[in-house]
């Protein structure tokens, strides 16, 4: 039987990832932290800009960022893949639940 979310405690609140786009990217981008890092030459440094374009284009006007149409459409999963990137580097304390 497969999970059906995902739960990740956070300080004093348990957040419970029920939604499957937002657990997709929350996952894999998570997953792929963690191998990053695994890389022996890997930079230990992010900047704010690098960390934007993860996620999001800079206006080429305005220098603002905002997300493509891919995010657009799939707002969740980009959200998801934020917030995997953000709590990748937290011990694993994630667990899956029916």
């Amino acid at each position: 039987m497969q999970a059906t979310s995902v739960r990740l405690p956070w300080g004093n609140v348990v957040l419970t990832l029920d939604n499957p786009q937002f657990r997709t990217g929350f996952l894999r981008r998570r997953e792929s932290y963690r191998q990053e890092c695994e890389e022996p030459r890997r930079a230990r440094e992010l900047v704010a800009t690098d960390f934007l374009a993860l996620f999001a284009l800079p206006d080429a006007r305005s220098g603002h960022y905002r997300f493509d149409y891919e995010g657009i459409d799939n707002l969740e999963e980009y959200l998801g893949v934020f917030l995997g990137y953000v709590t990748a580097p937290l011990a694993n304390t994630l667990t899956e639940v029916q």
